[in-house]
């Protein structure tokens, strides 16, 4: 497991392809740290026609007041991402069948201190994509390795 405290893959996904439905940048953070986690369980990421695909979609943040004080100016917020995942063969077949990963993460807010918050919820947002990215990694090496 290489410490990084991500499941193995199987043999039968040591090469994948992935991709973002709907279409995605290069530099998608989202595929870029799934490429990343893909890699550190041991698989090949590559473009080959005959490799299974990972198709991510529905990806999504949603941030919302959790409290408020006694003055009624918001104290807490409630982050919440999700991304939807499914596993094909090259041909099309699905492997894996569509699952939605759900996480969330409360901060506290301070409005006197706004551009340290706002690097919190960064830091909050970038955690949690990195979170469900390895619930992903997690999920294809138990569901591939019983077939």
């Amino acid at each position: 497991m290489r410490g990084t405290g991500l499941a193995q893959l199987p043999e039968v996904l040591a090469v994948l392809r992935v991709a973002v439905e709907g279409g995605a940048a290069v530099h998608d953070p989202l595929l870029d740290a799934m490429r990343d986690a893909l890699r550190e369980a041991g698989a090949t990421v590559s473009d080959a026609a005959d490799a299974p695909v990972l198709r991510l979609s529905g990806e999504g943040f949603n941030t919302q007041v959790l409290s408020v004080d006694a003055a009624g100016r918001v104290a807490e917020y409630l982050v919440r991402y999700e991304v939807s995942f499914r596993l094909t063969d090259a041909a099309g077949k699905e492997l894996v069948p569509a699952q939605t990963i759900r996480m969330q993460r409360d901060y506290t807010f301070d409005r006197l201190n706004v551009i340290a918050k706002e690097k919190e919820e960064e830091d909050l947002r970038r955690e949690l994509r990195r979170d469900v990215v390895r619930q992903i990694v997690r999920r294809l090496s138990k569901v591939a390795s019983s077939k």
